[in-house]
């Protein structure tokens, strides 16, 4: 017999080869360091780059631009969907059917992915922050808000998301945010995408299937577990008691990575400048000593450093976005990845189709229905 090797959860197993990030060591995207492109590009930029494998000039970038801005308009078919939704339907919930019903619009529904992927991926991005906008305003029984064309993307989102003119330094903070969600290699989302794609399927199609997997309690409860950890203390010394107490009775830690996790992650140092420059702004430092406090406890009894999610959490609650549409927002700044993975996978052509291994019942015999009484 020969040998068989079985990984549940497929942990430790390459999947796949892509170009588009790297995750091991220093964070990359196509070879460029994920921190500087937070700290020094925009997002769209950043898009262009995982979609096209190149920074923009400033001629690509603004024509990229205006085909966004073009396509920044909801067919009403998604505007009757989303007034039509009951108002128990969460916004991740709502972006996984919403999606889909996008395709039906699409122009290149019928076209490969490889011919017209960044088209219909740049369509996405262009209408998903809109379809999302739309929900929300309907849920809070406000009137649409329309895109402004001289707004960045990030400054858009928050336009759509708070009905405020967005303030400049919550705009960067986000165009930031956004940059580190776009891709994050082989994640479940990720490879959801890829599995679809595999298959042949539409890149609408393999978008939803990525969606799918965010409305799992493992993705969509992480930011709601860190919002709750941060709001059962109310000073430094609650907190580091707290971390002593998780930690002794071995309860999670949300927020922070796994103790197997040990390689470097400098993501999120790069929003927790942005969560204390948002904090000094708007009033809010003790709930940043707060944090500080307990990252720092967490630290010292556990060597186990913050996830994205630790300083996102805070961030997007400073910048007045309401915390039951973080699922949502991920999934805006994520498309530009998905769509890169989905583009690449159609690309090699190879059907994503790993073994099971059966453990059931080793023979039954089967009698006829009259004879089982």
């Amino acid at each position: 017999m020969s040998l068989e090797l079985y990984h549940p959860g497929l942990e430790g197993v390459i999947a796949g080869e892509t170009n588009i990030s790297c995750v091991d060591g220093e964070f990359l995207y196509r070879g460029y360091s994920v921190t500087e492109l937070a700290d020094g590009a925009s997002f769209l930029e950043v898009v262009h780059l995982l979609l096209t494998e190149e920074l923009p000039t400033q001629e690509q970038l603004a024509d990229f631009r205006s085909v966004l801005w073009d396509n920044a308009e909801l067919p009403e078919s998604a505007r009757r969907f989303v007034h039509d939704l009951p108002l128990h339907v969460s916004a991740i919930d709502m972006l996984r059917t919403g999606v889909s019903l996008l395709g039906n619009d699409d122009p290149q529904l019928e076209d490969s992915i490889v011919d017209a992927g960044v088209s219909q991926a740049t369509r996405l991005l262009a209408r998903v922050p809109l379809l999302l906008a739309e929900w929300k305003r309907q849920r809070d029984g406000l009137p649409s808000v329309e895109p402004s064309p001289i707004l960045s993307y990030a400054g858009n989102l928050l336009l759509l998301l708070t009905g405020a003119e967005p303030d400049p330094v919550a705009e960067q903070a986000l165009t930031s945010l956004l940059i580190l969600y776009a891709d994050d290699a082989l994640t479940p989302s990720t490879f959801a995408a890829r599995i679809a794609a595999s298959t042949g399927a539409s890149l609408i199609s393999a978008v939803a299937a990525a969606i799918s997997t965010c409305t799992g309690s493992q993705f969509s409860q992480q930011f709601s577990a860190v919002h709750q950890l941060l709001s059962s203390v109310d000073s430094r010394d609650e907190a580091v008691r707290l971390v002593r107490y998780r930690v002794g009775e071995s309860l999670p830690l949300p927020g922070f990575r796994s103790a197997c996790d040990t390689g470097p992650d400098p993501r999120p140092e790069v929003l927790e400048r942005w969560c204390r420059e948002l904090a000094q702004e708007s009033g809010r430092e003790h709930r940043e000593e707060i944090a500080d406090a307990m990252k720092w406890a967490i630290w010292d009894a556990t060597r186990r450093s913050p996830l994205l999610e630790w300083p996102a959490t805070r961030l997007v609650e400073s910048m007045g976005i309401d915390r039951d549409l973080h699922s949502a927002l991920f999934v805006c700044a994520r498309l530009a990845g998905w769509a890169a993975h989905i583009i690449e996978q159609a690309e090699e052509g190879d059907l994503i189709r790993p073994r099971s291994r059966y453990r059931g019942a080793e023979r039954n015999e089967f009698e006829p229905l009259s004879e089982r009484g």
